[in-house]
């Protein structure tokens, strides 16, 4: 399951962005991430390391969000450039393998959401 040791970088990163906050939010309300579909993360698998990973920490009880990336690519010979389906590294419009992937390969915090209490905003 390389869900868990993704999360753990996952949370990790989580904690030290949160830690940079000034002044200090109230409490972490949503961890939005970019993953590409190359990746093959199982969403249950990595929800599920995201409860245990963040117990007792800043961040839990938030939510994960996962925002999927399409694999993309670019077709070296007849230059076309769309969506393809995992496993299938195939140009849809001439059918070469002569492709280069363009995007599908990402895994990155995207942002956090946070919330101030009422004497912090001030």
């Amino acid at each position: 399951m390389h869900e868990f040791s993704i999360c753990q970088n996952i949370v990790d990163i989580v904690i030290s962005e949160y830690n940079k906050i000034s002044p200090k939010p109230a409490r972490l309300l949503k961890v939005n991430i970019r993953v590409g579909r190359l990746h093959q993360i199982i969403t249950e698998s990595l929800e599920m390391a995201y409860e245990v990973l963040t117990k007792d920490t800043v961040a839990e009880n938030s939510a994960l969000v996962i925002h999927f990336q399409e694999i993309r690519c670019l077709c070296r010979q007849c230059k076309w450039e769309g969506s393809i389906d995992y496993p299938f590294f195939i140009c849809k419009q001439c059918n070469t393998g002569e492709i280069t992937v363009t995007s599908g390969k990402e895994l990155y915090l995207e942002n956090l959401e946070v919330e101030y209490d009422e004497a912090t905003k001030h």
